[in-house]
C-alpha cells in the first residue's frame, strides 16, 4: 500500500534506541496514530529535531494499516512551529497530554480535533487567561467525542427545571428531584452550570474575552469534566 500524506500535530515523543523516535500523532484526518520515525536522530538525515519534537505541527507519509498500532512515519518535515517559553509552555505540554490521553488510537475523522488543537495553538500567545483555555478545550475535547457535558435537561428524566446537579457518570446535569437515585450526581451552582454553556458556544477567538475565573468556579467546572473523563476514559 502506498504511503499516506498527512497533516498532524506531535503529542508525544519517545526516544527508541539510538537514532529513532516514537511520536503520537493527532492527524488532520486519519486520527491519532502511533508512529515510528527511523532514524530522523541521525545526523546524516539532515532532518531538524523540530520536525520530531512534540507540540510541532508536521506534514509528513505514513504507511498505514490494516489495523491500528505502531505505523511507519516518514519524510517528516515542519509546518507550523509552536514556539512557547514559561507558562505559555506549560500551558502547551498540558494541552498535548490531555489530548493524548482522551483521543484514541484509531481511525476517525479527525478534522474538527486537529483544527481545535492548531488553533488553540495559535492563540495561546494573545490569551492570558489559562484557565478559560484549559476548561475550553476539554469540555471541547470531550463533547467532540462524545462524552458530554450534556447541559441543556436533566440526563434521566428531560426536565428543563432545577438543574443543579452533574453527574460524571451520565455525562451532564441532572435535576434535583432526579439526584436522589443518581448516585455519583453532585450539587453545583446553577450560574455555574451556565458558565459551562457558555464555555460550549463560545468560538475560540473569543476566549480573550475571559479575563478573570474565581478559584471556586474554576474548581467546580474542572470537577464536572474530570468526573466524565473518570467514568468514561480513566475506567
Amino acid at each position: 500500500m502506498p504511503p499516506t500524506k498527512i497533516k498532524a500535530i506531535i503529542l508525544k515523543k519517545i526516544d527508541f534506541r539510538e537514532t529513532s523516535v516514537i511520536v503520537h500523532l493527532l492527524t488532520d484526518s486519519t486520527g491519532k496514530i502511533s508512529g515510528l520515525m527511523k532514524g530522523v536522530r541521525c545526523v546524516s538525515k539532515k532532518i531538524p529535531p523540530i520536525a520530531y519534537q512534540e507540540g510541532a505541527c508536521i506534514e509528513a507519509f505514513v504507511y498505514l494499516k490494516s489495523r491500528p498500532g505502531l505505523e511507519l512515519v516518514t519524510k517528516p518535515a515542519v509546518l507550523e512551529i509552536f514556539n512557547f517559553h514559561s507558562d505559555k509552555l506549560v500551558l502547551w505540554k498540558k494541552i498535548l497530554f490531555l489530548v493524548d490521553k482522551l483521543v484514541p488510537a484509531s481511525r476517525f475523522n479527525s478534522k474538527e480535533i486537529y483544527e481545535l488543537v492548531f488553533n488553540i495553538g495559535k492563540l495561546i500567545p494573545s490569551i492570558k487567561n489559562h484557565r478559560a483555555v484549559e476548561i475550553y478545550i476539554t469540555e471541547k475535547l470531550l463533547f467532540l467525542l462524545g462524552f458530554g457535558p450534556f447541559l441543556e435537561k436533566c440526563l434521566v428524566c428531560g426536565s428543563q427545571d432545577q438543574l443543579n446537579f452533574f453527574s460524571g457518570k451520565l455525562g451532564g446535569v441532572v435535576c434535583s428531584k432526579c439526584q436522589a437515585g443518581e448516585s455519583t450526581a453532585f450539587k453545583i451552582p446553577a450560574k455555574h452550570i451556565d458558565v459551562l454553556r457558555f464555555f460550549s458556544k463560545i468560538p475560540a477567538d473569543n476566549l480573550s474575552m475571559v479575563k478573570y475565573i474565581p478559584d471556586q468556579l474554576f474548581e467546580n467546572l474542572m470537577k464536572c469534566l474530570n468526573e466524565i473523563i473518570h467514568y468514561h476514559i480513566n475506567e
